[in-house]
């Protein structure tokens, strides 16, 4: 552990200034007490990545937010250490969600009103994200802090670890729920056949154990239904009937964009009363939903983003289960694009934004 706070830190940085282009830049970073020096080698490529790239954003969001260095998915190697728990060498995932208090080394009574109030880490009025509106990994010196850092158990592989944040939003959103089951209300629902439905349906049934016949899940593609057939019991949204079915406490809603609507009100109709929806599908839209039923069944429309590192630590325990593994496969690509320059990065960026398959891009970074 080292101790040289007010150091400063350059780092080779590849950073997004308009929508497909990319620039090599140095950025400087200032080490301060608790920071930790991290070499990103490996990244997986997010759908928010690709809003940032290909210009699928508003105007105004890409003019605030650029020029900036992408991702927030990723694994990285210590350089320095000004913390007691990491030491050079050691193999970390990174958590993106930054709160103020990390951000600024000082307490969360000295952060912001939400903090103060002892509120949960990611809704941290201050914080900052990786790889949006602040400089993400993809960059050769990340400078976090150690709260922000989780070992990575020497038994589990790179492959399946840099999925860690991706799956960590799906258990936030678990945990988030007071109570998945009861007694008489034994089943979970996950709306939503993409990767977002597939990993909070896995993670349903290999991390907290609900059993497939208690597990359903509804999308709109079979082909997609069908990876879920191991651990899930799927149907098609077009012909189920969502009054008929009975003894669903909680719903998870993975749908997002122009399907939220209908989602969240077939959630409404299949759950028991005192029911939970856990909303985790993104909108730019407003949706309207059967307050009504809402109402007379009391259910509860819980709100879910991001994650913070205690799902980052748990997955660290979780990965290592086999089954979690085999399911965990179904989005991993076969080789990870090597990245040494900027044309190396905009090809691959180019390559991801054209296919349209569930498997992820993973970018291994050879910074020389």
């Amino acid at each position: 552990m080292s101790n040289q706070n007010g150091k400063k830190v350059c780092s080779t940085a590849f950073r997004l200034t308009a929508p497909g282009i990319f620039k090599k830049e140095t950025i400087e970073h200032s080490l301060t007490e608790n920071d930790v020096i991290v070499e990103p080698y490996l990244a997986s490529v997010c759908h928010a990545d690709l809003r940032y790239f290909t210009g699928n954003r508003r105007k105004e969001a890409l003019a605030e937010k650029l020029p900036m260095a992408l991702f927030h998915e990723g694994l990285g190697v210590v350089q320095e250490s000004c913390h007691p728990d990491f030491k050079t060498g050691d193999r970390v995932v990174i958590v993106p969600s930054i709160p103020g208090y990390v951000l600024h080394n000082k307490t969360k009574d000295q952060c912001c009103k939400n903090c103060q109030d002892g509120g949960l880490p990611n809704y941290c009025l201050e914080s900052e994200f990786l790889g949006s509106g602040y400089d993400g990994i993809g960059q050769s010196r990340l400078v976090i802090g150690a709260d922000n850092l989780v070992h990575v158990p020497d038994a589990l592989k790179d492959d399946v670890a840099v999925l860690a944040e991706l799956c960590s939003v799906s258990l936030f959103a678990i945990n988030s729920t007071e109570k998945l089951t009861s007694t008489n209300s034994k089943k979970v629902a996950v709306f939503g056949d993409g990767p977002v439905g597939y990993l909070t349906a896995a993670a349903l049934h290999f991390i907290y154990g609900v059993a497939k016949e208690n597990l359903l899940v509804f999308g709109a593609v079979q082909e997609k239904l069908d990876q879920f057939e191991n651990f899930a019991t799927t149907a098609l949204v077009f012909d189920y009937n969502f009054k008929d079915e009975s003894g669903v406490k909680t719903v998870f809603e993975c749908t997002g964009g122009q399907f939220s609507s209908s989602a969240i009100n077939q959630a409404i109709d299949l759950l028991d009363s005192e029911g939970a929806i856990v909303l985790m599908g993104v909108t730019e839209e407003l949706v309207p939903i059967n307050t009504r039923d809402v109402l007379e069944k009391r259910i509860q429309l819980i709100g879910s983003s991001r994650s913070n590192v205690q799902e980052f630590k748990q997955l660290m325990d979780s990965m290592l289960n086999k089954g979690y593994q085999n399911a965990l496969r179904q989005l991993i690509p076969e080789t990870a694009s090597s990245i040494e320059s900027v044309a190396d990065l905009t090809k691959a960026m180019e390559e991801t934004a054209a296919q349209k398959g569930w498997k992820k891009t993973y970018l291994s970074f050879n910074w020389g």
